[in-house]
């Protein structure tokens, strides 16, 4: 669990260690796609799916506003893990 808050968080193999979390880490995620992707900017606290394995590119995470497949902010299933990873890493850092 705490593996998978890292690597959300951008402790990743290779040279991609950006943030999944928009505004979240030294390095993250902006600008996202959404709402917001014609101003260049970004929601803070937004997650997005992260590097792309679309063929036939090697693996990348490219910081372009129009690619829906790595940057959009998606406010069920990832956002939903997030939230769950970081409260049971928080109760079980913090249990007695």
């Amino acid at each position: 669990m705490l593996h998978a808050v890292d690597f959300i968080l951008g402790c990743h193999p290779g040279p991609n260690t950006a943030s999944c979390a928009s505004s979240v880490g030294s390095h993250s995620l902006m600008p996202g796609y959404g709402v917001n992707r014609a101003d260049f900017s970004y929601i803070a606290g937004g997650i997005g799916s992260g590097t792309a394995l679309i063929r036939p590119d090697f693996p990348e995470l490219l910081e372009w506003p129009y690619l829906w497949q790595q940057t959009e902010y998606c406010v069920g299933h990832p956002t939903s893990d997030y939230v769950f990873l970081i409260a049971a890493a928080h109760h079980l850092i913090t249990a007695d």
